[in-house]
């Protein structure tokens, strides 16, 4: 690091429910600067992107009893409706076939990231991608 916090002031959404994922994670984006609200389902992480309005949700897409396509329509659907600017959304996830990606773009995500995530390619992804929405 650089002494320049990437990720200053930007409100996060962490969607992992691998505890030990999770926590690697929003430690890697609070050394970034970022508030990191970090949830292990996708129910608490629509509840926690409408409560927090974060800049952006980063989310797994295996999740237990609901998956992240689930939690991204909701999100979006409630974006709609509340006419709210869309969160950037990044689906992360293990799977690394071209389908996957497509359907998560499909189903409401900005970005795409296999696992495990590089973490500088995350952090810059983010980054840019809050930059780009803030100058829209």
């Amino acid at each position: 690091m650089n002494g320049v916090l990437k990720l200053d002031q930007a409100t996060i959404v962490l969607v992992e429910d691998d505890p030990h994922s999770r926590a690697s994670l929003a430690t890697l984006l609070e050394s970034e600067g970022a508030h990191v609200v970090a949830v292990a389902d996708a129910e608490e992480g629509v509840e926690a992107a409408i409560r927090e309005t974060p800049d952006a949700l980063v989310c797994d897409l295996d999740l237990p009893a609901m998956d992240g396509f689930y939690l991204i329509q909701r999100l979006r659907d409630h974006e709609i409706s509340s006419d709210r600017t869309p969160t950037v959304a990044v689906a992360l996830t293990g799977h690394t076939d071209e389908a996957y990606r497509l359907r998560s773009i499909g189903e409401g995500f900005e970005h795409f990231m296999t696992k495990p995530a590089r973490p500088d390619e995350l952090v810059s992804l983010l980054c840019n991608a809050i930059e780009a929405r803030a100058a829209s």
